[in-house]
């Protein structure tokens, strides 16, 4: 009926003389796609030949520029203009993913954004005191539990996702994505050339199964209190969904996790799917031997993401840890670092390395949790279980494209550990809520695993 409406409405406004807006990105009630992909003009020859090779597999897709949004939609501020524009995409284009590029700034100490993000405000105090971490669901949940567009802050106070420790929750959000995201946080323009040739590459033909048939999952004793081995017993979760490939595990447990090297020699083999399961930072992953909190085996630091070598044999990477995926990071933001000056967070790092490293990465823009965080852990749920949904979607459920594969896993979090928005910031239902909102996806959306 909506678009019965529009389309009378653009009638009679051509047999009025009216004339319609018309701008670089003219907008088309005929056409239908599937890839939108959002970013600023700076980056469109970068991005041509991308929006070709969609087009040219069957993925049809449309740019829009950031400044056209800018001037043609209304909200309160850049991001919200922005999900208001995806909300039109939906409806009117039929849009299923979208693609968002743009990260930082380029400047080493600047933390104003190319294309802005949104910050939620759950407040936590688990492992260490944090009450704001970047949410890319943000622009995937377009509508509430009505169909109404989801402003993400209910009592209007321009807080988002406000969930304070000693209340129940002012902003009350459905959670659900609407639509699949993804971002490419790139800060220059050689960074999106690198991307757009990753993602070319890789899915212009069906990927060798000789390396694509392969899972590597890293892991060890993530809760040393415990007499498991948490990080393991994820790993082997998430392998029993993937039946059919090579199982590659590196473990401390049985020593075959000892250093980088490790991964390193492993990974530039070749695999479709890389699993890492313990601690993390925006600057390096890590665990424990067994039963032992005084010794860290750091498996990958972004230092070491140069001796990648595995060129078009690229995993889709899954990191479960802390603040891995902390896009935001700079020199003037260290607070998760331990120090280390980092200009870009591990995910990102391992994501756009030339000539290796992943194809897209996954993991927590904030503190990270497996169920031991919980008061009450045999309710399960958090981190650890939200990836190993990842890899039920791609193993058992079959799903092919990488933003279903993520969205779909959220979506199922969510259905088995429903948010009770009454309790206080501090339970388990709010660790939930940032569960699947910290999750980010870093890498192209309509990604087809495997390849074309």
């Amino acid at each position: 009926m909506k678009k019965i409406i529009t389309l009378t409405i653009t009638i009679l406004m051509i047999i009025s003389g009216i004339g319609l807006a018309k701008t670089t990105n003219e907008k088309n009630n005929y056409e239908t796609y599937d890839l939108l992909v959002i970013t600023p003009t700076f980056f469109t020859d970068e991005l041509n030949p991308l929006v070709e090779h969609k087009n040219t597999v069957g993925m049809s897709t449309k740019m829009y520029f950031l400044e056209d949004i800018y001037d043609e939609y209304d909200g309160r501020d850049e991001a919200e203009k922005i999900k208001y524009f995806i909300k039109y995409a939906i409806e009117e284009w039929n849009v299923k993913y979208v693609l968002l590029v743009g990260g930082r700034k380029p400047s080493i100490f600047c933390e104003k954004w190319i294309l802005p993000v949104r910050y939620s405000h759950i407040e936590d105090n688990v492992a260490a005191l944090e009450n704001v971490f970047i949410s890319d669901l943000y622009y995937a949940d377009i509508y509430d539990d009505h169909g109404n567009f989801s402003s993400w802050d209910t009592n209007n106070n321009n807080i988002f996702s406000e969930w304070l420790a000693n209340k129940s929750a002012d902003d009350i959000i459905d959670l659900y994505p609407d639509v699949y995201v993804g971002r490419l946080p790139c800060r220059t323009r050689y960074e999106v050339k690198i991307m757009v040739n990753k993602i070319i590459e890789y899915e212009q033909e069906p990927c060798d199964e000789s390396w694509f048939k392969r899972v590597v999952v890293v892991g060890g004793d993530t809760y040393t209190f415990n007499d498991y081995y948490e990080g393991e017993v994820a790993n082997q979760q998430a392998l029993d969904y993937m039946q059919g490939y090579e199982h590659v595990k590196l473990w401390t447990s049985d020593g075959s996790l000892k250093r980088f090297f490790d991964v390193l020699k492993t990974v530039n083999k070749g695999c479709g799917f890389l699993f890492f399961a313990g601690h993390g930072g925006p600057h390096a992953w890590a665990t424990h031997p067994p039963f032992d909190n005084q010794t860290w085996i750091y498996a990958l630091r972004n230092r070491n993401m140069p001796f990648f070598s595995n060129q078009e044999k690229l995993p889709i990477c899954i990191v479960g840890g802390c603040h891995n995926s902390m896009f935001n990071i700079s020199l003037l933001h260290l607070s998760w670092t331990n120090g280390v000056p980092v200009n870009e967070c591990w995910s990102w790092r391992l994501t756009r390395k030339m000539g290796g490293g992943s194809i897209a990465t996954i993991g927590c823009t904030g503190l990270g949790y497996g169920k031991e965080d919980k008061q009450d852990p045999s309710q399960g749920g958090a981190g650890d279980y939200l990836n190993v949904l990842f890899f039920k979607e791609c193993g058992e459920n079959q799903k092919d494209i990488l933003g279903e594969a993520w969205g779909d896993a959220i979506s199922s979090y969510i259905d088995e550990f429903p948010i009770y928005w009454n309790q206080h910031a501090f339970n388990d239902t709010a660790l939930d809520a940032k569960t699947v909102q910290e999750w980010v996806l870093l890498g192209d959306p309509s990604l087809k695993i495997g390849g074309y």
